[in-house]
């Protein structure tokens, strides 16, 4: 979720160089969740600068996390030909295939990677990378008996890793939890593993996911996933104070994130402060203008500071989105 130093590299410019100070802008623009401004900016380099692979890297980002996928895979895939075979670039390119749900075109970009550098066998991000590409595009008892030949031969650790995030981002939550639990009597220091663990539990309201993400925590003490599941545990177990001062870091480690916002905005109403809510809950109902909760709670806390006018049009929203909701469901259920 965080901006990694590896996309801030300045390789390949033009002739022609901009300003240093328009990229550094863009880059913080992009940590800060400025997508608007990160976007004008990277635009302006590479207006000047068309080769330069970190504005290419980051614009690609930037269309990625606001679904603008066909013009991210554009980009990724520009900036190889600049830069072939760069693991960075591939791993965005087949991660943004992915989320157009391309999973025969995903697939090749990730095995490539796989065949040529054994250590990948190790790297857990991409063997999950590889592992859901089997797994949607074919989601079945044979897929997941593909997934198995896959990870055959992958270290223990890492192979139940792979598998405890397969099943909790399928909803398998009980599943998930349990493969988490062998990668960590596999290693127990394994990177991840606590935080996946405690997610898992999270979902299942499990008073045993406090103890897993303050353990991730402490193995890693800015990982924003980590201390935002750990603030929405806190919440789930009534202490809402402590949950507070954890979303409230997690919104500083990843201001692009509309869920800590959420948690937190929710935090506040708790602890009768409508006031903090207020402009909390307006900032994830902008990161994400398709949570009906988002604007369920934003209506509420506008109505206990008077916002009368704009806690109505809130609750509107409201009613717009779930009856999206409804209507999606209507349609998924007529195509079975």
């Amino acid at each position: 979720m965080r901006v990694i130093a590896a996309l801030m590299w300045a390789a390949g410019l033009a002739a022609a160089q901009p300003p240093p100070q328009v990229f550094d802008g863009a880059v913080r623009a992009l940590n800060s969740g400025n997508y608007a401004a990160a976007e004008e900016g990277f635009q302006q380099v590479l207006a000047s600068a068309p080769n330069h692979i970190g504005a290419l890297q980051n614009l690609g980002l930037i269309y990625s996390r606001t679904g603008r996928l066909d013009q991210a895979v554009q980009t990724f895939r520009r900036a190889l030909e600049l830069r072939p075979g760069d693991r960075a670039l591939l791993k965005a390119l087949g991660a943004a295939y992915l989320k157009q749900g391309a999973y025969t075109t995903a697939l090749p970009v990730f095995q490539k990677l796989v065949e040529a550098d054994p250590v990948s066998a190790r790297d857990a991000e991409l063997l999950y990378l590889v592992a859901a590409g089997y797994w949607k595009l074919n989601p079945t008892l044979e897929g997941q008996r593909e997934v198995g030949r896959f990870l055959n031969g992958v270290p223990p650790a890492p192979a139940s890793f792979v598998l405890c995030k397969i099943y909790y981002e399928s909803g398998r939550f009980d599943e998930a939890a349990d493969q988490c639990r062998k990668t960590l009597a596999a290693d127990a220091h394994f990177a991840g593993a606590h935080r996946e663990l405690g997610k898992a539990l999270v979902s299942q309201h499990s008073p045993g996911a406090e103890k897993e993400l303050t353990a991730a925590v402490a193995q890693d003490g800015q990982d924003a996933v980590a201390i935002y599941y750990l603030g929405v545990a806190l919440l789930q177990d009534g202490k809402v104070e402590e949950a507070a001062v954890q979303l409230d870091r997690a919104t500083r480690l990843d201001p692009a994130f509309w869920g800590s916002y959420y948690y937190l905005g929710k935090a506040r109403l708790q602890l009768q402060q409508a006031e903090q809510a207020v402009p909390l809950l307006r900032k994830a109902a902008e990161l994400n203008s398709e949570a009906a909760v988002v604007f369920y709670e934003l209506g509420r806390a506008l109505t206990a500071t008077g916002q009368t006018a704009e806690a109505e049009r809130a609750m509107q929203r409201v009613k717009e989105l779930r009856a999206l909701e409804l209507e999606r469901d209507a349609q998924a259920l007529r195509k079975k």
